[in-house]
């Protein structure tokens, strides 16, 4: 049994339910917007824990990075590889439990979500340096990225290459930055009680975390409310 036949098995078996309830909470998961609270909290934590100009170019590094992954996961290796989404794969798209018709563009390989959603995680974690959020962000991460698997548009092959470039892409912005802000910052970074090692408050790290189980309790309700 080769490897690709092992990765459709392990797509198949991961792949949908027979529950309306988290089709409409995968789906919901799965999507970008529902993330807008979190991102809108990232922004509070970096502007209040550094001046106007360190907290645009944190911003400008992570926007390049995204940029980055994106481009190296869609514009690139996508069209280069083209390996057919689960959905579209003529070998297994028929046995696929396709949730709300979504079957997402042609190619997979690597996965988008995956990428981005590690490279982000990988970025704060080294950026706020706590354990509790690094914990949380991962776990966000894995989340996001079995979507994926359960709405069926990507193998699990996809999903585990997109987290490990997503990592190391994340590692590599994050010493960008670190090298950036060294030879711009003028003033030392708080790393005594009530701050992480780099100098971000650990209030601020519990209201990210707040807002991010928050965040998944309104991805509930909203998935129990639709139809």
């Amino acid at each position: 049994m080769d490897i690709l036949h092992l990765d459709q098995q392990a797509t198949l078996a991961l792949n949908g339910s027979d529950s309306l309830f988290w089709d409409n909470v995968m789906s919901t998961v799965t999507s970008t917007w529902s993330w807008s609270l979190l991102m809108l909290t990232l922004l509070y934590v970096i502007f209040h824990n550094n001046n106007l100009r360190d907290g645009i170019v944190i911003l400008l590094v992570a926007g390049l990075m995204i940029f980055v992954a994106d481009r190296l996961c869609s514009g690139v290796v996508k069209p280069m590889v083209a390996r057919w989404r689960p959905t579209r794969d003529p070998q297994i798209m028929y046995l696929l439990d396709v949730v709300n018709g979504y079957r997402g563009g042609s190619f997979g390989f690597f996965s988008g979500h995956a990428c981005n959603t590690f490279s982000m995680a990988t970025f704060l974690a080294l950026l706020f340096r706590h354990r509790g959020m690094t914990l949380t962000l991962f776990f966000w991460c894995i989340t996001t990225t079995f979507t994926r698997l359960y709405l069926g548009v990507h193998y699990l092959g996809d999903v585990t290459v997109g987290a490990i470039v997503g990592i190391l892409i994340g590692c590599l912005f994050a010493w960008l930055l670190r090298k950036i802000l060294e030879r711009i910052s003028t003033g030392s970074r708080m790393s005594y009680s009530g701050y992480t090692s780099t100098g971000y408050l650990l209030s601020d790290m519990n209201v990210f975390l707040t807002m991010i189980f928050l965040n998944y309790i309104l991805v509930i309700i909203v998935s129990m409310m639709i139809n």
